[in-house]
């Protein structure tokens, strides 16, 4: 299944993102909407006087005719989750329920061009700077040995790898994965083939475990 928009829609911009914005302020609440700028930057201009905290961007997808695609995304949510306001974007919903609606999207998913190249490239980045504010961005620092390490596409397509110390990778059915980013790029090609792009920001997708939790690991500290 897909979501298409038909000619009814072909008034709207050509091009543009769709996004899901959540903040610390409102938890349980996502923002759905769209833009015709870098999520980044839509998501610093949300963050005004009369707001506590940043929005997060917790994922975006490059859409065509994104208006009527947001359209048909809010009229989906509302049928089953709580809409907050009427006339506001937001709704009281996991970002896994969202992003299963995005998968259904044509289009490319967003990926932070801010993350080092070497991410993107499933290089670990040495760390150099422990205040630096992205956070731990090396394995050897960020894993202990045996640590579970999960990435997930939508609700049921989950991959759970385990770190080798040793080797410094990330083993999951027999294959080794230098990085986060290799680890979740390579599930990607398996469980969402009809994504354009092929690279992944594994430290901003996956997470870890701790004490039976599952954790982000995009902002462990350096």
């Amino acid at each position: 299944m897909e979501i298409i928009i038909d000619e009814t829609f072909q008034n709207d911009m050509e091009f543009g993102f769709i996004y899901c914005f959540s903040n610390e302020c409102m938890p349980g609440i996502l923002k759905i909407g769209i833009t015709d700028k870098n999520p980044l930057e839509r998501a610093r201009q949300l963050y005004t006087t009369g707001v506590a905290l940043p929005f997060k961007v917790e994922f975006s997808k490059k859409v065509k005719y994104p208006r009527g695609k947001e359209t048909i995304l809010h009229k989906l949510l509302e049928q089953y989750a709580d809409r907050v306001n009427d006339r506001r974007e937001f709704f009281r919903v996991t970002t896994e329920e969202v992003l299963t609606f995005f998968e259904l999207m044509d289009g490319e998913m967003w990926v932070d061009e801010t993350c080092d190249k070497q991410d993107e490239e499933d290089e670990p980045r040495p760390q150099t700077n422990k205040n630096n504010a992205k956070g731990c961005r090396d394995m050897t620092k960020c894993f202990t040995n045996g640590q579970k390490i999960r990435h997930k596409i939508g609700i049921n397509k989950i991959w759970i790898g385990e770190y080798d110390a040793s080797k410094n990778v990330i083993v999951y059915d027999g294959k080794y994965y230098n990085s986060p980013s290799g680890f979740a790029a390579a599930h990607h090609v398996v469980d969402n083939p009809n994504r354009v792009n092929s690279t992944a920001n594994g430290w901003g997708e996956c997470e870890y475990e701790v004490n039976g939790n599952w954790v982000s690991i995009y902002s462990l500290p350096g």
